[in-house]
């Protein structure tokens, strides 16, 4: 089994990066997000931990955040939450050099509460993970759904849940929809890429798929986040 450091972590929410990990907010209140970093404590905007008086960034009702991802050899999971409610969705990334080189990510209903024990607040919502540019189709770098009121099964609901995907570094945006609306959500591919939307998207465009990466790394990778992300919240 291969050993290697995997890269990932969060700049500050900015525009105008090229390939970023783009958060879009359609909840009717604002969003939260924490970063905890390398297995470090949870951090926001101004880089300081919560638990010390920190502030998390927050998106507001129909606004779009920007995060970079920066390559540094750790992992990162990001954690959202819907102001008023209680508990988090975690979207775990991490982008690895050498031979199985690149983008890993995950989207996690876990809570840090025990096995098989969530605590999303965004259950009852549409949530949508949309990889774009010409590394889509690549391996496991496909769109992932979560319907409203539904267990998604496209999520870790246990730690051993293999959900863990890969797109190549190459990759274009991430788009993460929270809270989208059914009539955007149901559509196919295409034409919700023509639907309008309050930022450009960038045009999803297929390659030929890549040599996929092998089953049991990709296994290796979800337990090295887990370790980080899935134990004692920060």
């Amino acid at each position: 089994m291969v050993n290697f450091k995997y890269t990932a972590a969060v700049a500050a929410l900015a525009s105008g990066a090229s390939a970023s990990l783009k958060i879009h907010n359609y909840c009717d209140v604002e969003v939260s997000v924490v970063s905890s970093h390398n297995g470090g404590c949870d951090s926001g905007s101004d880089g300081v931990c919560v638990t010390a008086g920190g502030t998390p960034w927050t998106i507001k009702k129909g606004g779009i955040a920007t995060l970079d991802w920066i390559a540094n050899g750790d992992g990162t999971s990001l954690k959202l939450s819907k102001k008023g409610i209680t508990g988090v969705l975690q979207f775990e990334y991490a982008m690895a050099a050498g031979q199985y080189g690149g983008l890993y990510w995950d989207l996690s209903d876990l809570d840090g509460k025990g096995n098989g024990l969530v605590g999303t607040p965004f259950f009852n919502d549409n949530i949508k993970v949309s990889p774009t540019g010409k590394g889509v189709g690549s391996g496991t770098c496909v769109q992932i759904r979560c319907t409203a009121g539904q267990t998604c099964l496209d999520s870790y609901q246990h730690p051993d849940d293999a959900n863990t995907k890969w797109c190549p570094s190459d990759t274009g945006d991430m788009w993460l929809d929270l809270c989208q609306p059914t009539t955007i959500f149901a559509l196919r591919d295409e034409e919700a890429a023509a639907a309008p939307s309050p930022a450009e998207r960038a045009e999803e465009v297929p390659s030929e798929r890549a040599e996929e990466v092998p089953e049991n790394h990709q296994r290796a990778h979800a337990r090295h986040l887990l370790t980080h992300s899935h134990g004692v919240h920060h």
